[in-house]
């Protein structure tokens, strides 16, 4: 399911790159639309799958029981705070990286660094095609070793990273910047982001799951994905540099790190086991 964004992220800037083959004047025009008119197809894919999506055995099971949950939103919320709080921890700093990389530094180089944008296009493009191999890797060797072990990874990666990374994009060289945008994806990013599918459900129990990992996703997400650029180019502005963005990344680093060293080990624990413990407390 992860592999979802990498290919997402693979089909929206290669649209882009092309769009912005056209003259300038079209592009800003009426050009930067395309892509999202295109991406309408998309949604009606999406909400297909999404109308025929069942129910988990162990969901129906308590079904059955009768122990659904009758406000799961404020159940995961009251009931379950530590377990949502990790989530939004262990989110924070893996989803602030993914925006600064797709986002910031695309404006960053072109507009400080005068950098062509198609340089930067193709390195996200180049660098989700490998993340589209390395998040499911890192998934498969979470269901073996552990999933904190790659976020206590992430998390190190990140924060010894944040200033190489300006430092390497400055260099303005395009094999040293693709080279460097494709590392800190897959490293930076796909290490956290890989086990994730897994390891924020496994956090709660089925009655809550579904709404308590959404919960602790969407927040991080709004959080460090919707402002983490917005901060960023307001320190940037305000530093005179990058230096207070790589500041700013090792601080969430330390946030998920944080989250991690207090979160659970859930390798080898099935749903089923969850669910049935949580269910004798309820019944």
């Amino acid at each position: 399911m992860q592999i979802g964004a990498p290919l997402g992220l693979v089909a929206s800037s290669g649209v882009f790159a092309l769009v912005t083959m056209m003259p300038e004047a079209d592009f800003k025009s009426w050009g930067w639309r395309i892509p999202f008119l295109l991406s309408i197809l998309l949604l009606g894919v999406g909400w297909f799958v999404r109308a025929r999506v069942p129910e988990t055995p162990i969901f129906e099971e308590i079904k059955r029981r009768g122990a659904i949950s009758r406000n799961p939103f404020i159940e995961a919320i009251f009931k379950n705070p530590r377990s949502l709080l990790l989530a939004v921890g262990l989110k924070i700093s893996e989803v602030s990286w993914f925006y600064i990389l797709n986002i910031f530094i695309v404006v960053y180089a072109t507009s400080q660094l005068n950098l062509p944008r198609a340089l930067l296009l193709n390195a996200i493009f180049i660098a989700a095609l490998v993340a589209a191999i390395a998040i499911p890797l890192f998934g498969w060797l979470s269901d073996h070793i552990g999933r904190r072990i790659f976020y206590f990874f992430g998390t190190v990666f990140t924060a010894c990273f944040a200033f190489p990374l300006f430092w390497l994009l400055s260099t303005k060289d395009p094999q040293i910047i693709i080279l460097t945008v494709v590392v800190a994806l897959s490293l930076g990013w796909g290490t956290m982001f890989g086990p994730e599918s897994a390891y924020f459900p496994e956090l709660f129990g089925t009655r809550v799951r579904y709404s308590g990992a959404s919960i602790g996703f969407q927040l991080s997400a709004a959080f460090g994905g919707g402002f983490s650029p917005i901060i960023a180019t307001a320190l940037a502005g305000y530093v005179g540099g990058t230096a207070g963005v790589s500041m700013m990344l090792i601080v969430l680093a330390a946030i998920t790190f944080i989250a991690t060293l207090f979160a659970k080990e859930t390798k080898g624990e099935t749903f089923a086991e969850a669910a049935y413990t949580g269910l004798s407390s309820v019944t």
